[in-house]
């Protein structure tokens, strides 16, 4: 048999398989069915602690109801119009909160907006009105929700830039260390809030971000430098770089962990071999190499590419082959570093996770979930306990789970 030739025909051929998949499976099983099986649609994902289940399932059954409207679509296009419309259900009571002033209300109700919106856009076509409509109101509403829920908005300089964040400040003394968390390919800052919110409950500091190609910084929002792999390190140091610069009178900034989901760990995985500074790490689901790119869902082939600023997927495929093994940089790490996978990922095998492990030696502690998916969403509550009192002891150096 002739090996697979992965060039352009390949990946565009994969990237419409996935949707016409996509598209049946609405059909044929309906959205909860299809969420609930498919790795595209990890309805584990979208359920948090301020979106519970029951409103995803409202959703779904919208979807998988006869069309509203004549310019509803059929199959998979139905997705973000449900979404969008129950962001702007939530939205619509945060506003109306705000003028009665229920300012708590109102920043809860904002932060629903903001996270359904984001389930929305998930699975739009790059070429979709809806998806640049949908991230924009995932940033507005989140904007809008941090000053009630305590959380400031930052801009970090990055060669000659700014990167958007949010700084979440517990109100303990002494002066709270800090969990500086990256997002994954198609994550941004805005989802990072469900486990944001387990470290601020347990006495930690967040400090989330969008680094170049992600989240507000999209090329689809304007923005103009593309993600790099061998530059991403460089975006935690700005942001160690910021507390220090800003915020060390409110933040212990000699108590730093770094902090990576999927790509994000990925990229926490590199950084310790360029900045020394933070005294923990953990990667969330993170592979030591984007070698696995070829097979990934069409959805996120696109976001990758996307992400990287690249005209096609073979030129994203090139670009990895020439840098994407983290293995090395591993070695590197010679501080507590929390290792969590899942055992049924369909993105990472679980010998890619060992090697890592065998990379960064004694210090790497392996957490396996034996029938998580990846990022571990559908263990998340057990898994975010974990995560938090972990990062918690390392930070304190101490067991007793208490800041």
């Amino acid at each position: 048999m002739d090996p697979v030739v992965y060039d352009q025909a390949y990946f565009e051929q994969r990237v419409l398989n996935f949707y016409e998949e996509v598209d049946r499976d609405f059909r044929t099983l309906g959205c909860e069915k299809t969420g609930m099986h498919d790795i595209g649609f990890r309805l584990s994902r979208m359920a948090t602690p301020t979106v519970e289940y029951s409103e995803i399932k409202r959703i779904c059954a919208d979807i998988d109801a006869p069309p509203q409207h004549a310019n509803d679509a059929s199959g998979h296009r139905r997705w973000p119009l449900a979404w969008a419309r129950a962001s702007k259900r939530y939205r619509a009571i945060g506003e109306k909160s705000e003028q009665n002033g229920h300012h708590v209300t109102a920043s809860v109700n904002f932060l629903r907006a903001s996270l359904l919106a984001h389930s929305g856009q998930m699975f739009c076509r790059p070429e979709w009105p809806e998806k640049l409509e949908l991230q924009k109101a995932r940033a507005e509403c989140y904007r809008r929700a941090a000053p009630g829920l305590g959380i400031e908005r930052i801009e970090a300089p990055y060669k000659g830039n700014h990167l958007p964040g949010y700084l979440w400040i517990p109100d303990v003394s002494p002066k709270p260390p800090v969990v500086i968390m990256a997002p994954g390919a198609n994550s941004v800052k805005e989802e990072l809030h469900r486990w944001s919110q387990a470290f601020h409950a347990r006495g930690l500091a967040t400090l989330t971000f969008d680094g170049p190609g992600q989240g507000e910084l999209t090329p689809l929002q304007g923005g103009q430098s593309p993600m790099r792999i061998e530059e991403y390190h460089e975006t935690f140091t700005a942001m160690i770089d910021y507390l220090e610069a800003n915020a060390a009178d409110k933040v212990d900034v000699k108590r730093i962990a770094i902090w990576g989901q999927s790509l994000g760990g990925y990229f926490v995985t590199r950084t310790f071999a360029f900045e020394k500074r933070p005294i923990a790490g953990v990667n969330l689901a993170g592979p030591p190499t984007m070698m696995q790119y070829p097979h990934l869902p069409g959805d996120v082939l696109e976001e990758m590419r996307d992400l990287m600023g690249f005209k096609t997927m073979e030129q994203t495929w090139t670009y990895f082959q020439e840098h994407s093994d983290a293995l090395e940089f591993a070695k590197e790490i010679d501080v507590p570093f929390l290792i969590i996978h899942g055992a049924r990922d369909d993105l990472i095998e679980d010998t890619l996770m060992d090697r890592l492990v065998e990379a960064v030696g004694d210090t790497a502690e392996l957490v396996v979930y034996k029938d998580g998916n990846h990022g571990v969403f559908n263990w998340d509550f057990l898994m975010t306990d974990h995560m938090a009192d972990w990062l918690v002891d390392q930070l304190n150096n101490s067991s007793d789970g208490n800041i």
